[in-house]
């Protein structure tokens, strides 16, 4: 391994070299002008885009489980720290034409970078081994709870610093990517240090996490598969379906228990949307990264778009939230709503008995039995959001007539 002193005075001698030959790095002018204004708007943008999103899990408060906006608030506090302290620098060197920090922001800028990276993939296999337990192992639901939330935290932060800390005491080198106005781990180093190194983390940082996503998003989905593939949602095959003061009623079970399932799409449909943007952003990185590990380095141009789809890594969480949560926006929209003051109490009362009413309405024709002067949970929420299924009663393999049945959205476990 080789002491941080050595490493400080090789990055040294080789930033002073380039300085002396070359006013710019090895790109053109117009390259590293491109670079530099590209990483400014994608850290500005990340910089609103984060703060936005932290801001209405923090006030707006969405329906989410509490572990859920934990994990969540989690990751986009780490893009945060990026945009705000990686960006600037990486940003004014490129618009510089080169690397205008010392040595030690180099290593401290490629620690950071690295080590925020990884604790977002850590929380997206948290996340992935959450869904896999409320899909396919609810037995374990009582594990996802605030309380546990801390000792989450603590994993994903311990096995971020613990790969990528090495460097900081002789395990390889943090030094400078091939275009020079950013630093990353040497993946172009030939010592055994660099190269037992590079291997380790590259099962460990990202081969590892992509089979822990692929194995519980791959169950997750198969489980959805099976519901969709059932009668249940289409036929009821009941042996209790009777006549009670000239109405029908039946048991529901089964379509509370698909209802449950299908629910609980729309959040693992983001986090899948979540996983892949990461994926998307880091994959062809990781790929170069290999390519220069075993087969050799490539011209520094090569370098360029990899990083920079890296970058995007920051801003596509949040775009995800906006696109596919409907709790997010609903709650970004009410936070606005209650700070602006636009809308009058009396109209929203108003809106809200005439909703209510209608519900109440259509409720006592698909439920018949079931009708009562005790409050219902989903005429509570505010826009009485539910789900209704159609069905068809069969009693000994004999239909005897359709029926629907609406089931309020419920708080999932995660």
């Amino acid at each position: 391994m080789q002491p941080a002193s050595m490493t400080t005075d090789s990055m040294k001698g080789e930033m002073d070299s380039n300085t002396s030959d070359d006013v710019l790095g090895p790109l053109s002018g117009t390259t590293y002008l491109c670079i530099g204004i590209y990483q400014t708007l994608m850290g500005l943008s990340s910089i609103l885009c984060n703060g936005f999103v932290i801001i209405v899990l923090l006030k707006g408060k969405p329906k989410y489980n509490v572990m859920h906006n934990i994990l969540l608030l989690n990751m986009a506090i780490t893009d945060l720290l990026i945009s705000v302290i990686a960006y600037p620098l990486s940003a004014s060197s490129s618009l510089n034409g080169s690397w205008v920090y010392s040595d030690e922001t180099c290593v401290f800028y490629g620690f950071w970078v690295f080590c925020l990276a990884m604790g977002n993939m850590n929380t997206l296999a948290v996340i992935a081994i959450c869904r896999y337990i409320v899909a396919v192992r609810p037995e374990y639901n009582y594990l996802l709870t605030k309380k546990n939330a801390k000792y989450f935290l603590l994993v994903i932060w311990t096995y971020a610093i613990l790969w990528t800390g090495p460097p900081l005491v002789g395990w390889s080198t943090y030094t400078f990517e091939a275009y020079r106005t950013s630093c990353t781990i040497n993946w172009g180093g030939r010592s055994l240090s660099d190269k037992t190194y590079n291997v380790t983390i590259t099962f460990t940082c990202y081969l590892c996490h992509l089979i822990i996503c692929c194995f519980c998003y791959y169950h997750v989905l198969k489980k959805y598969v099976t519901a969709n593939n059932s009668n249940i949602g289409i036929t009821l095959r009941s042996s209790s379906v009777k006549q009670q003061n000239t109405e029908e009623s039946f048991n529901v079970e089964a379509v509370v228990s698909y209802h449950k399932v299908t629910t609980s799409r729309k959040v693992t449909t983001m986090c899948i949307a979540m996983l892949f943007s990461y994926l998307f952003a880091w994959t062809p990185y990781t790929v170069l990264s290999i390519w220069v590990m075993f087969v050799g380095d490539v011209e520094p141009w090569v370098h360029v778009i990899p990083t920079m789809m890296a970058k995007t890594s920051t801003l596509s969480n949040s775009i995800v939230y906006g696109i596919l949560s409907s709790k997010f926006r609903e709650s970004a929209k009410a936070m606005f709503k209650r700070n602006r003051n636009r809308v009058a109490p009396a109209s929203i009362t108003t809106h809200r008995n005439q909703t209510d009413s209608v519900a109440t309405s259509s409720r006592s024709q698909i439920h018949p039995t079931a009708v009562t002067d005790h409050p219902r949970p989903w005429d509570k929420h505010p826009k009485g959001r539910c789900h209704t299924y159609n069905v068809h009663l069969i009693k000994n393999d004999v239909y005897i007539g359709k029926n629907s049945v609406t089931l309020p959205h419920e708080e999932q476990p995660f």
